[in-house]
């Protein structure tokens, strides 16, 4: 592949950079009291990825990092496109970068159109504010589409997950690729849980899904469903990893409403062929998303249980879809996180987000 094209955005006390060939959020660092934190995971082949069937099908297994877009979600069996579409495949253009009086601000657009629409991206940094503010617009297109912030925090030390008020997990049915990529989880498929301190395992026991690390040498998945039906309109949720052998806490924030499933992916070693060759270990993906689990863009679109509850697991394209984000570090104290804290952090977080950017 061709050496990417980075551009770092920088404000006191934070930065990210992008990856324009795959829309990746290549680098996030913020600087806490006892020096630079950077907490989101990189694949150990980014900087030389390996000649392989799996990336040459899916570009943004080749340095995949931090973040990306996904739209859709997972397999891409609407519209052709790679693995989570082309937002995480293909190449964003800068539109416009802006040193404000409080930060800096920057718009890519995306080179390829998603079902016709037109996708840019919008960045936003502060001053002495450890959150990377993201948007995402679709103008116009047409159908539904389903997507994500694909989201990957290095838990290799161990990690502890708080939540805001989550419905109930489940795993979903293995079927197609999802039978070979899941072959080593500790997990129960299909299962479901409203105690996600006790989600059933294939081998009769529960895991915590809430304490990291589960074991060794697997791979698994499963979706967080926030409400059934869909959370209200203004309604915020949340996400906290805090790593006590770092000090500190990845603080994940979306609009519930708009985005209302969270997906966690557990990478431990678990896959053996290239490019994952056992060495991709430590990973908590945790994607806030639109989508019926793990199934694909067809089945997020069609009837399905989460839909027929009242949970949208897709949304319409042909007119302005906005999709908000923050990504911020905070330092972490011994002990469990306070959930009435970061719940303040996040709606603030979130209401900065909503802020049209400059």
């Amino acid at each position: 592949m061709p050496a990417p094209v980075l551009t770092t955005l920088e404000a006191r006390g934070i930065r990210a950079t992008l990856d324009h060939g795959l829309g990746q959020l290549a680098d996030f660092a913020v600087k806490l009291d006892d020096g630079w934190h950077r907490p989101l995971a990189r694949v150990p082949w980014a900087d030389d990825p390996p000649p392989c069937p799996e990336i040459a099908a899916a570009p943004h297994l080749a340095r995949m990092s931090g973040d990306f877009f996904c739209a859709p979600f997972t397999a891409a069996d609407v519209e052709p496109a790679p693995l989570h579409g082309w937002p995480a495949n293909s190449n964003w253009s800068l539109l416009e970068r802006l040193e404000l009086a409080d930060g800096v601000a920057a718009t890519w657009e995306l080179d390829r159109a998603v079902m016709g629409a037109r996708l840019r991206k919008r960045w936003r940094l502060r001053h002495g504010d450890p959150f990377l503010y993201q948007e995402h617009v679709f103008e116009g297109g047409a159908g539904r589409i389903s997507l994500a912030h694909h989201v990957m925090v290095d838990v290799r030390g161990g990690a502890e997950l708080t939540l805001s008020p989550r419905a109930h997990a489940e795993s979903p049915a293995l079927s197609g690729g999802m039978v070979d990529a899941f072959a080593t989880g500790l997990l129960a498929y299909p299962a479901r849980a409203t105690d996600l301190r006790r989600f059933p395992r294939r081998d009769g026991g529960t895991a915590d899904l809430l304490r990291y690390p589960l074991g060794a040498g697997h791979e698994d998945f499963a979706m967080l469903v926030d409400a059934v039906p869909a959370p209200p309109p203004g309604s915020v949720g949340w996400a906290a990893v805090r790593r006590p052998a770092q000090g500190d806490c990845v603080l994940l924030v979306k609009p519930a409403d708009v985005l209302p499933q969270t997906m966690l992916w557990i990478s431990n070693g678990g896959r053996d062929t290239l490019p994952w060759a056992g060495r991709h270990v430590g990973v908590l993906g945790v994607e806030d998303a639109c989508a019926f689990s793990a199934h694909g863009h067809a089945a997020s679109m069609a009837p399905n249980p989460l839909s027929d509850a009242g949970v949208p697991t897709c949304h319409a394209l042909g007119g302005t879809l906005r999709i908000r984000h923050a990504v911020g570090v905070l330092a972490a104290p011994d002990g469990p996180l306070a959930a009435a804290a970061l719940d303040a952090r996040a709606q603030a977080a979130l209401a900065i987000a909503r802020e049209a950017t400059p």
